[in-house]
């Protein structure tokens, strides 16, 4: 043999088992990705977007060269819109796949940790922490489930690695009170809320679970001043960018409003706006995802977009008091009165039994000087909804400046009745106590605005004043 022919046999020969060997092996990959292809499920009533989309995900996953990618393309589409038992059987083959990428075991603990099945999602979570040690979401959201399983030693551990990655991780320092609280170390968890706080002043998490550690300690004034503290504002999770990148293959557009929702508490109006913007893509029918965007550029006092937002939502759903309501305050705020008025006038013909609708209007006839007509009103909202006691309140000062003082008494007190403690009410009665020279039920009344906590300070400042004129001392 030739040396020229020796060196093409030999080449040949290598080839050969080059080509061979990456045969095996793309058949090897071909037929685990086969072996977690779900089957598709009923996709009646979705978009037919997701459809194709998992069609072309499907096709890609039988490729010979895209094989990994389509299976990983259809995980994202299975976990992003709900689908969670095809989403694992998906991870399940990707895990095989490609064993040192994180994400897999990751996203497959979350769906685990969001039914309670704390046993599947421990061992991935520790997975995910071994393979990306510095993704702090992962540690997190291990010693979290580690909480849940009543491991709260274990779970310390997590939060701590978690810390000494990133020190000062407000949602690290609120897992290590929590593991502290199942443990019942209630100082620990309280000198861990107040360094969180030290660090992230209005960090909702820690807020919260001081209120239950300070009533465990029966400190009932700070866990009042608390609660007034958070107000209406609610815990948003963790950021977890592996989790909340699957938002951008989301087609159930109440599931994108809800995510807009937290991206928007965590103060991320655009992320929250972009969201919102593909549910209402996906149902522009549905007013409430126009007036959920309405609200956040009116939030941002961008009222130009709130408005054209909030038309095309009464438009499109003549009954939605609240966005009736939100339009009227909007126009408002743009200084178009006259709109304003024809708005809340619209907005009853189309929502005569909305409370919050007929409260406006008791306002604005007051505003006008239609004293009678907002009494009427006043009272016809709290029959509309007899659980809230503002309109008693804003009926009795009515009745007050129209000499009707038994009325606006009586008024008040079924105020109290239906609301115990209410703030403008106890102020209110001793308001009107002080302009009547009763020292005595006078000072009976402060003592319970001084009680109630949730009086504006404004308020009180006005009741001491007004009480220091009219009997020459402030009152105690």
């Amino acid at each position: 043999m030739t040396r020229a022919r020796l060196f093409v046999t030999l080449f040949a020969t290598a080839v050969l088992g080059t080509t061979g060997w990456w045969g095996w092996r793309n058949t090897g990959r071909q037929r685990t990705v086969a072996q977690h292809l779900p089957s598709v499920p009923a996709l009646t009533g979705w978009p037919a977007t997701l459809a194709d989309q998992i069609t072309d995900a499907e096709n890609e996953a039988r490729s010979w060269s895209k094989s990994v990618s389509g299976l990983a393309t259809l995980s994202r589409l299975y976990h992003a819109n709900g689908f969670f038992a095809e989403a694992l059987l998906c991870y399940d083959g990707l895990r095989e796949l490609q064993p040192r990428e994180a994400r897999w075991p990751h996203l497959a603990a979350g769906i685990h940790a969001l039914y309670g099945r704390a046993e599947e999602a421990l061992p991935l979570y520790r997975r995910a922490t071994a393979l990306a040690p510095d993704y702090l979401p992962a540690w997190i959201r291990l010693g979290d489930v580690l909480v849940k399983a009543n491991q709260p030693a274990e779970a310390a551990r997590a939060y701590e690695e978690a810390l000494r990655r990133a020190p000062g991780q407000p949602y690290a320092l609120l897992g290590l009170a929590r593991s502290a609280v199942a443990r019942g170390d209630w100082n620990e968890a309280r000198t861990r809320l107040n360094d969180a706080l030290a660090r992230h002043p209005e960090f909702i998490g820690a807020l919260s679970l001081l209120v239950t550690v300070s009533e465990h300690f029966a400190d009932r004034a700070t866990a009042d001043a608390l609660r007034e503290r958070i107000g209406r504002r609610e815990f948003t999770d963790l950021p977890d960018p592996w989790l909340d990148g699957l938002a951008d293959v989301c087609f159930d557009a109440y599931r994108l409003s809800v995510t807009a929702a937290i991206a928007s508490s965590a103060g991320d109006p655009t992320r929250a706006l972009e969201l919102l913007d593909a549910a209402i893509v996906l149902a522009p029918r549905n007013s409430s995802f126009r007036r959920q965007a309405a609200q956040i550029h009116f939030n941002g006092r961008n009222f130009a977009a709130a408005r054209a937002h909030l038309e095309q939502a009464v438009a499109a759903n003549a009954g939605d008091s609240d966005a009736w309501l939100l339009l009227i305050s909007t126009l408002r705020e743009l200084g178009q009165t006259e709109a304003a008025v024809s708005a809340l006038s619209r907005g009853l013909t189309h929502c005569p039994q909305s409370p919050s609708l007929r409260l406006d209007y008791a306002r604005w006839l007051k505003a006008t000087g239609r004293l009678e007509d907002a009494a009427v009103e006043f009272r016809r909202g709290y029959e509309l909804r007899p659980s809230e006691s503002s309109p008693l309140v804003e009926l009795a000062q009515v009745l007050f400046a129209t000499g009707r003082n038994s009325d606006a008494l009586a008024a008040l007190h079924l105020a109290l009745e239906r609301q115990p403690g209410h703030p403008m009410a106890q102020a209110t009665l001793t308001f009107y106590a002080i302009s009547q020279r009763d020292e005595a039920e006078a000072l009976r009344r402060w003592a319970d605005v001084r009680r109630q906590t949730k009086t504006p300070p404004e308020v009180v400042r006005g009741l001491q004043q007004a009480f220091q004129q009219q009997f020459g001392r402030l009152p105690p």
